[in-house]
This record gives structure tokens, C-alpha cells and sequence, in this order.
């Protein structure tokens, strides 16, 4: 005789989906802020570059 657990698919990994997705957003925030402080525009003369510094 074996027996079963009931399992609801749908009631389990929310946690960890949850992780993921706070991860990603997290990720990409950090992206982004690292772009914005670090980007340059490719028109940009070389001595602006150089002044910004």
C-alpha cells in the first residue's frame, strides 16, 4: 500500500519566483544607474570626456 500527499502545484516556488523577479528588477536598476553614470554620447569631444572627469 503506498500513500500519496496531496500537492497543489499551484501553492509551491512562489518564493523563489518571487526572489527572481526582485532580483531582476534589482539587476536592472543597477544597470541602468551604472549606464546614466557612466555613459557617453558618441558625438561627445574627446575634451569634454576628458574635463567631466
Amino acid at each position: 500500500m503506498t500513500s500519496q500527499q496531496n500537492v497543489n502545484p499551484s501553492s509551491q516556488g512562489w518564493g523563489i519566483a518571487a526572489f527572481i523577479v526582485v532580483l531582476a528588477i534589482v539587476a536592472n536598476t543597477v544597470a541602468y544607474r551604472i549606464h546614466n553614470a557612466t555613459y557617453l554620447k558618441p558625438d561627445a569631444p574627446a575634451s569634454a570626456a576628458a574635463a567631466e572627469h
